[in-house]
């Protein structure tokens, strides 16, 4: 049996793994990039949040520039899945909206890693299951206690504001 802190390491990438390979067919049925489908969660929680979701948001939220931005919103906007508003306060800025094709994808695609995760879990017997979830919510409690981690989004898992603009799902 593998030590515990490397058996750890090797979970974490198969979890990771199979994640990814999981989010990644579904966004292929879409024909949507990662980064693609993280902008318009992203243009979709400022829809909900009743915030303006603008170019320059849009690039600060994705960690990314404003020309790249621009050129997302570009083939978002081909796709059919946004628009461009002018801003009412300001016609020099235009604001992003999804389109009702847009917020359908974002539907579809709600929840697809949770649901297949949670299938692939009903695959282990009961105890197995009960035990791993244990185990893993007690690491959990104590590794949140460490102050570099106590920004972790307990909804996706990446370190944001209070507030997770991409957990949106």
């Amino acid at each position: 049996m593998l030590k515990d802190s490397r058996l750890l390491r090797v979970f974490n990438v198969v979890l990771q793994r199979l994640l990814t390979d999981i989010l990644t067919a579904e966004l292929a049925v879409h024909d949507l990039s990662k980064a693609q489908y993280d902008a318009l969660r992203y243009v979709a929680h400022t829809d909900v949040h009743a915030s303006r979701c603008d170019i320059s948001s849009l690039a600060s939220a994705l960690g990314t520039s404003v020309p790249a931005a621009t050129k997302m919103a570009d083939r978002l906007q081909a796709a059919g899945w946004l628009e461009r508003q002018d801003a009412p306060h300001d016609r020099r800025h235009t604001l992003l909206k999804l389109t009702a094709q847009g917020e359908a994808v974002i539907d579809q695609l709600a929840g697809c890693t949770e649901r297949a995760l949670q299938k692939f879990l009903e695959q282990l017997p009961t105890a197995e299951r009960e035990q791993l979830v244990s185990g893993v919510s007690s690491f959990l409690k104590h590794a949140l206690q460490q102050p570099n981690l106590q920004n972790i989004c307990l909804y996706c898992g990446e370190t944001h504001a209070s507030e997770c603009p991409l957990a949106v799902d």
